[in-house]
Formats: structure tokens, C-alpha cells, sequence
């Protein structure tokens, strides 16, 4: 019986980790037709602005997209006051621009998305921006998940190898 919880509580662990770990995407991405002189000409709208927040997918399946909010400093096309949010894939593998929070970057966006091949750019810290970031709840959930079922695991093992003295089970009627 000690075997088949023991056996139980690693493929419950180990389960749980495969679903709730982290995941690779099997698609690729190819920038062979971008040509940076027409980046311009694409985008309705190209600014330098400093990301504040990202909202990411709470479970990254790597075929969903994040949504980078950014504080606009300048705008070279179009029109944008405050805050923008652009949307792109959300890893490299499938095109999605990888935006770090208090960044500084050159974006060229259209209807409100962007990608790894239009030619974005990073231009650095920026420390003297406040961010706006929220907590990772997808993150803190499976981790809280995987903790629970391995001290159940545990808990149940130890509680089957504990012998039972001869008065308890006298006591009990076992």
C-alpha cells in the first residue's frame, strides 16, 4: 500500500508540473521579407514611449498575444497622447516583439499591434518612469497548486508508514 502512495503522489507531482509548466511553441518565425526602409510606411503609428505595464496571457499556451501598455514620450506618425497599448504575439517563435517592463523603446505599430520583424527597437532603462505592473497571479497560482498536492503527497505517506500502536487499535475496534 506504502508503494502505491508513493507511486501516486510522484505522478501527481510530476503531472502537475508538465501541465502547469512552462511551454514551447513548434512554430517559427522569418523576418527574410522585412526591409527596414518600408517600417514606416506600414505603421499608422510610430513613437518612442517607455513600457509601464504587460498583461500577458494567465496561462501561456505561446499562441496568445500580451498587451504592452506604454507611456508615449514622441510620436513620429500618427497620433497618440498618454498611454498606448500595443498588442503582439507572446513569444519571439511566433513574431511577438519581447517588451521588457521599464523599457524605453521606438515602435512602429498598426491598428494596435506590432512584431518582432517590423523593426522596434530598444533604446534602454527607463528608471525614471513609474511602472504600473500587476502580480503574476497565473504564476502564483500553479506554484501554490503544486505545493499543496506535494504536502498532501507527503502528509499521506507519512500518516500510512506511522504504525499504530496496539492500544489505539483496541481503542478504535481495529
Amino acid at each position: 500500500m506504502r508503494k502505491l502512495w508513493a507511486t501516486l503522489a510522484v505522478v501527481l507531482s510530476t503531472a502537475s508540473l508538465l501541465v502547469l509548466g512552462p511551454t514551447t511553441t513548434a512554430c517559427a518565425c522569418s523576418c527574410a521579407d522585412f526591409k527596414p526602409a518600408e517600417s514606416l510606411d506600414w505603421a499608422d503609428l510610430a513613437f518612442t514611449g517607455v513600457v509601464v505595464d504587460i498583461d500577458r496571457p494567465l496561462l501561456n499556451d505561446g499562441s496568445g498575444d500580451l498587451t504592452a501598455t506604454l507611456k508615449v514620450e514622441s510620436v513620429v506618425k500618427g497620433q497618440a497622447t498618454g498611454e498606448v497599448e500595443v498588442k503582439t504575439a507572446v513569444e519571439g517563435p511566433s513574431c511577438g516583439f519581447d517588451f521588457v517592463e521599464g523599457n524605453r523603446y521606438f515602435v512602429y505599430s498598426r491598428e494596435g499591434r506590432t512584431d518582432l520583424c517590423i523593426g522596434n527597437k530598444s533604446l534602454g532603462s527607463a528608471p525614471e518612469v513609474p511602472l504600473s505592473g500587476d502580480m503574476p497571479y497565473g504564476v502564483l497560482i500553479a506554484t501554490g497548486a503544486t505545493v499543496v498536492i506535494v504536502v498532501l503527497g507527503g502528509w499521506l505517506l507519512l500518516r500510512r508508514r506511522t504504525p499504530r500502536s496496539a492500544a489505539d487499535r483496541i481503542g478504535k475496534g481495529a
